[in-house]
């Protein structure tokens, strides 16, 4: 084998080498966005939970007024 021949095979091999890298680097590149795309959706869902939650408070805190309230009337009527 020759000089040349061998200077050819080298890059040849470098040439394959940074194929693989692109590749890899186009994939992790296609997982790196779906990740985001994943994180977004998390996100929403968790705001989603946070804002339903509050609401649910929000209705735990009006029904207790009202049976307070209600409890409150009621005994106003047995002490008479």
């Amino acid at each position: 084998m020759s000089d040349m021949d061998a200077i050819l095979q080298q890059f040849e091999l470098i040439e394959k080498k940074v194929d693989d890298v692109v590749q890899v680097r186009k994939q992790l590149k296609q997982e790196n966005e779906e990740l985001h795309q994943k994180i977004g959706q998390l996100e929403n869902l968790i705001q989603e939970k946070i804002e339903a939650e509050k609401k649910h408070e929000e209705l735990t805190a009006l029904v207790r007024a009202k049976i307070d309230s209600l409890i409150g009337r009621l005994e106003g009527v047995t002490e008479k």
